[in-house]
């Protein structure tokens, strides 16, 4: 008996010995990079995630007990388009009908930012082990459903038009009342192209843009031309103000002074010649004038 009690004690002593050391031994690490946050869960309790399960830098944990989940605490920027050659190879547009009933659908850009203070609320919310799983799947819900709501209100020539950037900016600002309790923070929200509404309504909008774009030019040509116009006009009327000024300025005695004046620049240019054609007073009546040279004709 007293053997048997012996061997038994080692045994037991044997299995606390090996549990120690392979609990010892099972032991990892793992490092978190800067702009990650990690939490450690423990697999076998249950007891909800607080803040001091979150860890930076080198982290050792066992695996059997714990798992260690990383997530990136930088802006994360995510696409949903119909353009399988963007984002994800399915088509992931958004879509939503006006007040006026016209359906639209829409390419979307998102920038969002994750509080590394609110990690566990978001882990203990979400229970996502990997970041994607919330970008694809609560928040594009989230993201559909502020934009099928608020996109509603307004009518499609409105929101197409100077209403965009006003639906743009409401959607952003639901979207971060309804996240930022979890810890998530809308950077941005934009189109990526322009709405797409039914092809008839959008070649119709094509039209009316095109006709607007004319009436513009035509009308930009007509004030061209009505400009050119009244400066043709001011050209001319400044033209027959300074005639009148001159006319007005030439009074008889400077008109006598301006004849004087050439009639002493002929003489001071006449020969002494007589000329040797003269016309009478008749009609037709030509005759020579003799000249001292020649003499008169018998």
């Amino acid at each position: 008996m007293r053997a048997w009690g012996i061997r038994l004690g080692a045994l037991v002593a044997l299995l606390v010995l090996g549990t120690l050391l392979l609990r010892g031994t099972i032991l990892t690490w793992t490092v978190i990079n800067p702009g990650y946050t990690g939490i450690k869960i423990n697999r076998l309790v249950d007891r909800g995630i607080t803040r001091e399960h979150v860890v930076t830098g080198f982290v050792f944990y066992n695996p059997i007990q714990t798992q260690v989940v990383v997530y990136p605490t930088f802006v994360q920027r995510v696409i949903w388009t119909r353009d399988v050659q963007e984002g994800s190879p399915a088509n992931e547009e958004l879509a939503f009908n006006t007040k006026d009933s016209v359906p639209v659908s829409l390419d979307v850009a998102l920038s969002y930012l994750l509080d590394a203070a609110k990690v566990p609320d978001f882990y203990t919310k979400f229970r996502a082990d990997h970041i994607s799983s919330f970008t694809h799947g609560y928040l594009r819900d989230t993201a559909r459903n502020v934009v099928v709501a608020i996109g509603s209100e307004y009518n499609f020539e409105d929101i197409n038009g100077a209403q965009k950037e006003a639906f743009l900016e409401r959607v952003t600002k639901e979207l971060n009342t309804r996240l930022n309790p979890v810890g998530v923070s809308i950077q941005q929200f934009g189109l990526v192209g322009a709405l797409r509404p039914p092809k008839e309504l959008a070649d119709a909008v094509n039209a009316k843009t095109k006709a607007i774009q004319d009436s513009i030019r035509a009308e930009n040509e007509v004030r061209a031309a009505q400009a050119e116009a009244k400066k043709r006009v001011a050209i001319a009327e400044g033209e027959a103000a300074a005639n009148r000024a001159l006319a007005s300025s030439l009074d008889p005695k400077l008109l006598e002074w301006e004849r004087l004046k050439l009639q002493r620049d002929a003489i001071s240019k006449w020969n002494g010649q007589m000329p040797s054609v003269m016309a009478g007073q008749g009609q037709g009546m030509l005759f020579n004038v003799p000249t001292p040279e020649t003499g008169a004709k018998h």
